[in-house]
């Protein structure tokens, strides 16, 4: 199979965008796909993956002029590379109110199918965009929906949404819950990750993982662990990764008192989580009340946090619709509650065998169904209509 991938993506900075994208690429590959990849072209960071040919599109910025700028590349490129080659699918992460995808697909006749991890509309809400802003790019993500032969979501929530909203049939939005890489190579033990990001060997650590932003609630996450303090000796709160909110999180954390039991990594590559995410007990993915509504628990980084045996706390209201491994090895909390986070948090500091027991349900629900290779399996299976092969 082979197929023309396009994604608006960073590839020099380790978050969930660069995750997917390049998760996907090697998921492909490894179900011996041959792929075109449109991208923006990274600075530092350029990937090889075998069957994978990438076309670096340049110049680019995350600005306005760079946005309209990528999109004309983008739909430039892959309208050259279709009259080139014969494509039996064009998978695009979205970029909203990007005509190209949906336009070569008409014109060539190649099926598009579109990964979805964003909700456009209602993040324009949040924003405060203009009506016009709005509209527009409610008609073309409209148009491009009713073009796919295929919408991938990575949540419940998500996927009723976009059903709702576009009035689509059931059967052309598929939740798929985003994958991990499982590196098995240069994992360290929990003294050794300890020891390389400065935590004595016998505490108790709470850790997030990903990009500080306003997604995240991290006034509930310092609060619970304010509350577990006096239960907990030697708690620990590590913050892996980095983002535009990072400034006011150190503020946050001084103003708590709290700097003596935080430690800030900085962004981590993917290859090198094995050497500091084992220092962790529990991995929190809490999400304010807003998005935890809107996009549900099952995170990205509930797969990672799995992948290595950590215990995960997520928010949100209901697991119904996810798969019951998944639902069993998870541990709820209601958004915005930190009594409630601080409450499970010592419930797991107090029930050593049980927190193990559900870690190691979601790992190996993690391992055998959410590595990208299983994840990109399943889209395959929607790309072949139904069939293996």
């Amino acid at each position: 199979m082979k197929i023309l991938y396009f994604s608006f993506v960073e590839l020099d900075v380790p978050n969930a965008c660069q995750t997917h994208t390049l998760g996907v690429l090697r998921g492909f590959s490894h179900h011996g796909c041959r792929v075109d990849a449109l991208v923006p072209r990274p600075i530092y960071f350029r990937p090889e993956i075998p069957n994978v040919r990438f076309i670096y599109l340049w110049p680019w910025r995350f600005t306005p002029s760079g946005r309209k700028w990528i999109k004309f590349l983008s739909f430039i490129s892959m309208f050259f590379l279709c009259t080139k080659n014969k494509y039996d699918a064009i998978y695009v992460r979205e970029l909203e109110r990007n005509p190209g995808p949906r336009w070569c697909s008409k014109i060539f006749h190649i099926p598009l199918y579109m990964e979805i991890n964003d909700l456009i509309v209602p993040v324009l809400l949040d924003n405060a965009s203009s009506s016009i802003e709005i509209r527009n790019a409610r008609s073309s993500q409209k148009s491009d929906f009713k073009q796919a032969a295929g919408l991938v979501v990575p949540s419940v929530p998500m996927r009723d949404w976009i059903i709702d909203q576009y009035d689509l049939p059931h059967s052309k939005v598929h939740m798929i819950v985003n994958g991990t890489d499982h590196l098995r190579a240069n994992r360290h033990d929990k003294i050794h990750a300890r020891k390389k990001i400065g935590l004595p060997p016998d505490c108790f650590c709470l850790g997030f993982m990903g990009t500080i932003y306003d997604r995240y609630d991290f006034d509930s996450m310092l609060n619970a662990t304010i509350l577990c303090q006096g239960d907990i000796s030697q708690l620990y709160f590590a913050v892996i990764g980095d983002g535009p909110f990072l400034d006011e999180l150190k503020k946050k954390v001084t103003e708590l008192d709290l700097m003596k039991q935080t430690i800030f990594t900085g962004y981590v590559q993917p290859d090198k989580l094995g050497e500091i995410l084992p220092a962790v007990d529990i991995g929190l993915s809490i999400l304010n009340s807003r998005y935890s509504l809107r996009y549900g628990p099952v995170t990205t980084k509930l797969s990672t946090y799995a992948a290595y045996h950590l215990s995960v706390v997520t928010t949100g209201l209901s697991l119904e619709g996810y798969p019951d491994q998944l639902t069993h090895g998870l541990h709820l909390v209601t958004p915005e509650d930190p009594q409630a986070l601080a409450d499970t948090i010592l419930w797991l500091y107090n029930h050593t065998e049980e927190r193990q027991h559900r870690a190691q349900i979601l790992h190996d629900f993690v391992i055998n169904n959410l590595t990208w290779e299983s994840v990109t399996e399943k889209i395959l299976y929607i790309i072949r209509g139904g069939k293996n092969r």
